[in-house]
């Protein structure tokens, strides 16, 4: 049978929604972290709490530009051996195309509105976070069907130790991080949406462990995450009832270990 199969066209669909759910969370999180005098001092109290360091552990320290292009290459070409070419080739062109656009946003594009006397570069979207969310995003690609459950959750934490330590060491605003990880997610769900059409072929039966095993997961990972980010929320108010910089900056760090593990689950959703 030829054509594009009903599951392609739902795909689709999909991957479109995520897209611009993605596209408006990042929007959002600029104009409310850096394009308003409240998120200006809300996420400098957050830099104040920090531990700064030049020297992060891993995995904030393995990032260099050798090392992130080997990860790619290496995801690719499993995703190759796994899925077939074209699947390695859009992971590593949209994945190399999220770095260059977060660089050239952070960079040429965005700035930073000078609303009280801090003179801070702008350093929206994080690019160390751009790096690490789209290379969980290639690892959920790579992965075949039967081990993607574990990938989102290798994603999932590989993004949150990240988050958590962009925010700990002072690298990054909350902003910054989140606006990495939308931009991440909506390379992935852009990847799926122009990736070509497929032909029909035999829809696999559900039942198998790994199928029940991915459902589990997913959900630990959607509940688990939406968990976080409330609970980080709850936090939030908590420390700015208490003027509490140390508390704020946990409640960030929190919230977007939830948020990690949301983007991880929403890239399995456009991984199909």
């Amino acid at each position: 049978m030829s054509g594009m199969s009903p599951s392609g066209t739902v795909g689709r669909g999909r991957a479109l929604i995520i897209a611009i759910v993605a596209l408006a969370v990042g929007g959002l999180s600029f104009a409310v972290g850096v394009g308003s005098l409240l998120g200006q001092r809300a996420e400098a109290s957050v830099l104040d709490a920090s531990d700064f360091t030049m020297d992060p552990p891993a995995p904030l320290s393995l990032v260099s530009t050798w090392s992130v292009a080997a990860a790619l290459l290496v995801l690719a070409l499993i995703a190759w051996a796994v899925h077939g070419f074209a699947r390695g080739l859009w992971l590593f062109v949209f994945s190399l195309g999220a770095i260059a656009v977060s660089q050239l946003l952070k960079q040429r594009v965005l700035s930073r509105p000078d609303f009280f006397d801090l003179d801070a570069p702008n350093t929206f979207p994080s690019g160390h976070m751009t790096v690490f969310a789209v290379v969980a995003g290639g690892l959920i690609w790579a992965a075949s069907v039967n081990w993607r459950g574990l990938a989102a959750v290798a994603g999932a934490v590989l993004m949150g130790a990240v988050s958590w330590q962009l925010l700990a060491y002072g690298w990054h605003r909350p902003s910054d991080v989140l606006g990495a990880q939308a931009l991440g997610l909506a390379a992935f769900a852009l990847a799926a949406l122009l990736r070509p059409p497929r032909r029909a072929r035999t829809v696999r039966l559900p039942g198998s462990a790994s199928v029940g095993a991915n459902r589990v997961l997913g959900w630990v990972l959607a509940l688990g995450g939406i968990a976080l980010v409330l609970g980080g929320i709850a936090m939030a108010l908590i420390a700015a009832s208490s003027r509490s910089d140390d508390l704020l900056l946990t409640a960030g760090e929190v919230a977007l270990v939830g948020t990690a593990a949301l983007t991880a689950r929403l890239m399995v959703a456009v991984a199909r």
